[in-house]
């Protein structure tokens, strides 16, 4: 791990006096080193208030983003001086000028013993390697650190432009990519000897119900502080899948880590293809990275990129959760192990009877779902827009294909589509012809966005519960691999209570 530890800048929301004082006494407490004023996003008349920000409980960056590398702040470059030289007559301890608009005002800051300087360029649209390298080995003036952010998908981050940054030795530059790989860029920043990183406040419990981040790709402040005040360097984990940005896996992991006063850190991995997702199994091992988890669409490939297959994984014929050993990549399925135990509570607790049940879907948590019935010897059928995928999907598992116009009700259902993402389509099935009055409806869609699927539940008499207590369980499953056990009884019954599972 590099000697040099990053300031930590949270990058505060607010719009306006009272909340970004607000904000930066929230992310002092969290560890933060900096806040950053986005004024670019602050009104005229809010920006002729910056005053009222101090005495501040955190050192300030005054930040005028323009249009034209992303913000909401001006282009014109009289302006924008206009705008900084008057910011610049209260006690920031920086503030951020643009390369390409703001170089003659260098000479009309007051002196960097006062006002550190950094000198940013954001990178819109398309660029090539070598624009990056030139980009960060720009000459700093004195007193200034460089800036530079681009927006760059997993793939290219790890295979051009990483190779490009200096040696860790020699940077000055605040080194930053948006897109899917800003979350991996920030959580190396003390491994690649970053002056500065840019984060979001404390996330307020497991759906993020605090200010959005200000970037999508800043991870909350606590979570870099404690990982990088950590003498070694931790190990690394994450979520892989397109989308994840709904995923709570993130928080879960965290929570337990936080807990149990282990370092590492966990963050968002969105691939935009398979190809690029197995591509980047061995650069991440090789960069800390010791397990992932993996969602939709990648468990397939997940499993086919494993070198060792453990029995859930082969038992499902997919994997989420690997656990990279170097060139070794051990795949395992833990949301088997999550709706086993999850079938056994209900039929325990008297929801069900244990005979039989239907499967809507046929993807990775309808394969886990009848793989975990086999397992409890009950009957089971399956029910998929395409017939072909659910016979295929039925015969693997022993289950019986059922066709929408032959769908009759049954004890348990277990939706396993995406329908209630906000980003899925309608429901297509006839889901409601399953249910009966005093069933039970078990959905692997946990938090949706909308409850079509509960409202349908609901019309037919039968209960519902959504899978945030599946996703509890698959998770501390994941953790008790890649730790050697699962969160202790305390923390793991305190986070089914904040995610509010059904019982």
């Amino acid at each position: 791990m590099s000697a040099r530890v990053p300031a930590l800048v949270v990058s505060l929301p607010a719009t306006s006096v009272a909340p970004a004082r607000a904000q930066a006494a929230v992310a002092l407490a969290a560890g933060a080193d900096l806040a950053e004023v986005r004024f670019d996003r602050w009104s005229a008349a809010e920006r002729n208030s910056a005053s009222e920000l101090f005495p501040t409980p955190l050192p300030l960056i005054a930040t005028l983003r323009s249009r034209a590398e992303g913000g909401e702040g001006p282009d014109d470059p009289a302006e924008r001086a206009r705008i900084l030289l008057d910011l610049a007559r209260w006690p920031f301890r920086w503030i951020d000028v643009e390369a390409a608009r703001d170089g003659p005002l260098l000479a009309r800051l007051p002196g960097p013993a006062d006002l550190g300087r950094i000198v940013s360029t954001h990178v819109v649209g398309e660029f090539d390697g070598g624009a990056w390298a030139r980009l960060l080995r720009e000459p700093v003036p004195v007193g200034c650190v460089r800036k530079v952010v681009a927006s760059a998908s997993i793939g290219r981050l790890l295979g051009e432009l990483l190779p490009l940054l200096p040696p860790v030795e020699e940077s000055l530059v605040a080194t930053m990519t948006t897109g899917a790989s800003g979350p991996l860029l920030r959580a190396w920043g003390q491994r690649l000897g970053l002056p500065f990183v840019y984060a979001s406040l404390p996330e307020e419990g497991p759906g993020g119900s605090g200010s959005p981040p200000v970037e999508p790709g800043q991870i909350p402040v606590d979570r870099l502080r404690r990982y990088f005040a950590a003498p070694e360097a931790g190990p690394l984990f994450g979520i892989a899948g397109h989308p994840v940005a709904h995923s709570h896996s993130p928080w879960l992991h965290s929570r337990w880590m936080r807990d149990s006063e282990r370092t590492g850190i966990y963050v968002p991995l969105d691939f935009s293809s398979e190809a690029e997702f197995v591509e980047a199994l061995g650069p991440l091992a090789d960069r800390g990275f010791r397990g992932i988890n993996v969602t939709h669409p990648f468990k397939e490939a997940a499993l086919a990129a494993a070198s060792d297959v453990r029995p859930g994984a082969a038992a499902c014929g997919v994997a989420n959760c690997l656990t990279l050993h170097g060139a070794e990549v051990e795949a395992e399925n833990t949301d088997l192990l999550a709706v086993l135990r999850r079938l056994t509570e209900l039929a325990e607790g008297g929801r069900w009877d244990g005979r039989s049940l239907t499967v809507v879907g046929t993807g990775g948590a309808a394969r886990a779902t009848l793989a975990a019935a086999r397992t409890l010897g009950v009957e089971r059928r399956v029910l998929g827009r395409d017939p072909v995928s659910a016979a295929n999907v039925a015969r693997a598992f022993g289950a019986t294909a059922v066709s929408p116009a032959d769908a009759r009700s049954d004890g348990l259902v277990v939706h396993a589509t995406s329908v209630g993402r906000a980003d899925a389509g309608r429901l297509e099935l006839p889901l409601e012809r399953l249910l009966r009055p005093g069933g039970h409806l078990l959905d692997w869609v946990y938090a949706p966005d909308h409850a079509s699927v509960a409202e349908v539940a609901g019309r037919a008499g039968a209960s519902y519960e959504d899978g945030r207590r599946l996703l509890v369980y698959q998770a501390a499953a994941s953790f008790a691999r890649w730790w050697g056990e699962e969160p202790d009884e305390e923390s793991f019954r305190a986070t089914l209570e904040e995610e509010r599972c059904t019982a």
